[in-house]
């Protein structure tokens, strides 16, 4: 993956100026104006995190990119990180997870690849999660009305680890084996580039809802993960 080596990382670093290069270059009386201007930009890796609920009832659950944008919950996470208006950033993996929280300002709790039988103790409730969710849901984005991921199946992000927590975390009770840099997160080829002055909308897709008795605060909880170009891009 992206992040897990410094090969790859710069790759993708170098990728993303040329993407930034391919996108402003018109801008510019020339190509190598664009070039100059890009190499007086603050860029740097970054992640953008976008939460919303999973509620009963609801097959489409919408993500707000942006701080002026609302997501499908009407609430902006304390977890949550959204890309700044004037900011851009190309996106080159990203992963969905879900999490059982106590609230909007809740900052302790996990984020799991699956539905772990400790956070979800009812069987109903993981059925739901791993067949409705992971199996059977996909995630979609559009971009000013434009398409441009259709369709991206869940099940990529469906990580069951071999060692599993099964009771409260102690000496002799292990947690969810997880490595944060890799598990739950796929490439996202090719990259996209997120313009915090569009209007985009990532969402996730249900072909049928969650089973009745979901308990409330189950998020699902979206990542990016890229080259950010701060104060790139002018908000009007």
């Amino acid at each position: 993956m992206n992040n897990t080596n410094n090969y790859t990382a710069r790759m993708s670093y170098l990728r993303a100026k040329e993407i930034y290069q391919q996108a402003w270059q018109n801008n510019f009386p020339s190509p190598k104006a664009c070039a100059d201007y890009i190499e007086t930009l603050k860029l740097s890796q970054h992640e953008i995190r976008l939460e919303v609920n999973l509620v009963v009832g609801t097959t489409n659950f919408q993500f707000a990119l942006t701080p002026n944008q609302n997501n499908t919950s009407n609430l902006q996470f304390l977890t949550e990180n959204r890309l700044q208006m004037q900011d851009t950033m190309v996106a080159n993996e990203y992963g969905i997870f879900i999490a059982q929280t106590a609230g909007q300002n809740d900052a302790n709790y996990p984020l799991r690849t699956y539905p772990n039988t400790i956070d979800f103790p009812v069987a109903a409730d993981q059925l739901s999660l791993k067949n409705i969710f992971y199996n059977n849901g996909y995630f979609r984005m559009t971009c000013n009305n434009d398409v441009i991921i259709p369709y991206r199946g869940l099940f990529n992000h469906l990580v069951v680890p071999m060692t599993q927590q099964t009771a409260a975390v102690g000496a002799n009770s292990p947690n969810d084996q997880i490595k944060g840099s890799e598990d739950g997160m796929i490439t996202m080829e090719p990259n996209i580039l997120l313009i915090g002055s569009k209007g985009y909308i990532p969402e996730i897709v249900l072909k049928a809802g969650l089973t009745a008795g979901l308990p409330a605060n189950v998020r699902a909880v979206l990542i990016f993960r890229g080259i950010l170009a701060q104060n790139s891009t002018s908000v009007s």
